[in-house]
C-alpha cells in the first residue's frame, strides 16, 4: 500500500490507584544502565554504521546520575517521539499516511489529555496488575495491555488514572466503563479510554496527530472505530456496532448529555427496548449502536474510526482487514498483548543498542582479516595475499542462522 486515503463518515477528582512505580520499574529497569549509557554522545561510530533516523530524531537532554523511570523512558521515546503537527506518518510496513488538511493540533496538550483504564476487580491475584510482585514471566495479558497505557500516558506526558470503579447491580460488568467516564470527562478535556486488550501500536506517535489524522473538530463527541464487517455485529437497523473498547472522547455540555443518556439507557425513560442490554451481549456496545448513534447523530457528533486503523490486529486482518495500524485490540488471542507489550520496548530499545554496539566498535570489534591461520597461529598477509583472500570469501562458512 502507498498513501493510505480514508473518508470518514459522522455518525471530579480522581486518585491514582496501585502501585505504578514498582510495577514499571520490573518491566522496564534491566534497560536503565544502557540507555543512561547510550544518552552520552559517541564519536567512535563509522558513519557507514549509522542508523537511519526512522521514526524521528530529536536532542534530548537528560539529568547526569538520574536513573529514575521518568528519565528512563525519556531516554528511550524522547529522542524519537514523532512531530504532533508532522504532515505525514510511515508506519513499520512502509506505508505513508497523510494528514487531510492544516492540523488543528500543532502543541502538546500534555495533561488536558487523560489516559484512561476502569475496572471494576481487585486485580491482585497471582499475575494481575495491582500484585506488588507482579512479574514478566506469568504475567497476566490484561497486566501488560494497562501498563502500556501508563507508559503511553508517561511518554507524552499526558495525565494517567486508573479508577476502580463500584459495580451495578442488575449489569454486566463492563457498564461501569460508561458512568466512569462521563465523570472523567469533568476534569479532563480529552479522555482516551481503553480496554485492557487494547494498545497504541507505536508508543512515539502523539495522540495529538492521531487526532489532526482523524480529524477531530470542535463539535465532535467521540471517536469510535467500526467492528468487523461479520453478522454478530450488526445493530437492529442493520448498521455495524462501533466498538466501545477503544473510545476518545472530548469534554463538552453535549458529550456530557450523550453519556448520561447512555449510562440510563437500560432505565428505558429515554429508549424503550434498551434494559435487554443489561445483560444481553454486547452490553453497553450494543446499547451505543442500537440508540445513542442515532440520538447523538449531528454531523460531527460522533467521529467512526476505520477498523483497519483502531480496531483488530494483524492476525485478525482477515476478519474485514482489521488489523490494528495505530490502535490494536486483541480480540482474537489476548495472549498476545504481553509480546506487544515487549515489542512495543524492543522495537524501539534494540535499535539504542545497536548503535551503542556500532558506537563503540573501536573498543571491541577486533578485525583480524588482514592475518591467516596456521594451526594455532596467526600469520599477517602480504598484500597480494589480501587481495587473494577477498575472491575467497565465504569459503566454508554457512550463511547466517542456518
Amino acid at each position: 500500500m502507498g498513501m493510505a486515503d480514508y473518508s470518514y463518515q459522522s455518525l471530579a477528582n480522581m486518585g491514582p490507584q496501585g502501585r505504578w512505580r514498582r510495577v514499571l520499574l520490573i518491566a522496564l529497569v534491566p534497560m536503565a544502565l544502557a540507555l543512561i549509557y547510550y544518552s552520552y554522545p559517541s564519536n567512535y561510530i563509522p558513519s557507514s554504521f549509522k542508523s537511519t533516523t526512522y521514526p524521528h530524531t530529536q536532542n534530548v537532554s537528560l539529568p547526569e546520575d538520574d536513573i529514575s523511570m521518568p528519565t528512563i523512558i525519556k531516554a528511550l521515546y524522547g529522542p524519537i517521539l514523532h512531530p504532533v503537527d508532522a504532515a505525514n506518518f510511515t508506519d513499520e510496513d512502509g506505508d505513508i499516511y497523510r494528514l487531510h488538511g492544516e492540523p488543528k493540533y500543532k502543541e502538546k496538550l500534555g495533561k488536558k489529555v487523560l489516559i484512561l483504564d476502569i475496572d471494576s476487580r481487585p486485580l491482585k491475584g497471582e499475575g494481575q496488575l495491582m500484585n506488588p510482585d507482579l512479574k514478566w514471566k506469568g504475567m497476566r495479558p490484561l497486566s501488560a495491555g494497562m501498563l502500556s497505557h501508563y507508559m503511553f500516558a508517561k511518554i507524552h506526558g499526558y495525565d494517567y488514572k486508573f479508577i476502580r470503579a463500584p459495580d451495578y447491580a442488575d449489569r454486566w460488568g463492563t457498564w461501569v466503563k460508561v458512568p466512569m467516564m462521563k465523570e472523567a470527562l469533568k476534569t479532563h478535556e480529552y479522555i482516551v479510554f481503553m480496554d485492557s486488550d487494547v494498545m497504541f501500536h507505536y508508543p512515539h506517535l502523539p495522540l495529538e496527530w492521531l487526532l489532526n489524522y482523524w480529524n477531530m473538530t470542535d463539535d465532535t463527541l467521540a471517536m469510535m472505530s467500526i467492528d468487523p464487517n461479520e453478522p454478530q455485529n450488526y445493530d437492529e437497523k442493520g448498521n455495524r456496532y462501533l466498538n466501545t473498547g477503544f473510545v476518545i472522547a472530548r469534554q463538552s455540555k453535549r458529550t456530557q448529555e450523550m453519556y448520561k443518556a447512555w449510562a440510563e439507557c437500560p432505565s428505558e425513560t429515554r429508549y424503550q427496548g434498551c434494559a435487554r442490554w443489561k445483560l444481553d451481549w454486547a452490553h453497553e456496545q450494543a446499547a451505543f449502536g442500537n440508540y445513542l448513534r442515532y440520538d447523538f447523530d449531528r454531523p460531527d457528533d460522533i467521529r467512526v474510526l476505520p477498523c483497519v486503523e483502531a480496531n483488530g490486529a494483524p492476525e485478525a486482518a482477515n476478519r474485514g482487514g482489521c488489523k490494528g495500524v495505530f490502535v490494536r485490540h486483541f480480540w482474537v488471542d489476548k495472549g498476545l498483548v504481553a509480546k506487544n507489550l515487549a515489542d512495543s520496548v524492543m522495537q524501539y530499545f534494540l535499535p539504542r543498542l545497536h548503535q551503542l554496539y556500532l558506537g563503540q566498535a573501536s573498543e571491541h570489534i577486533v578485525d583480524a582479516k588482514g592475518f591467516r591461520l596456521e594451526g594455532a597461529d596467526l600469520i599477517e598477509l602480504t598484500e597480494e595475499e589480501k587481495e587473494e583472500a577477498k575472491k575467497e570469501a565465504g569459503k566454508n562458512q554457512k550463511d547466517e542462522g542456518f
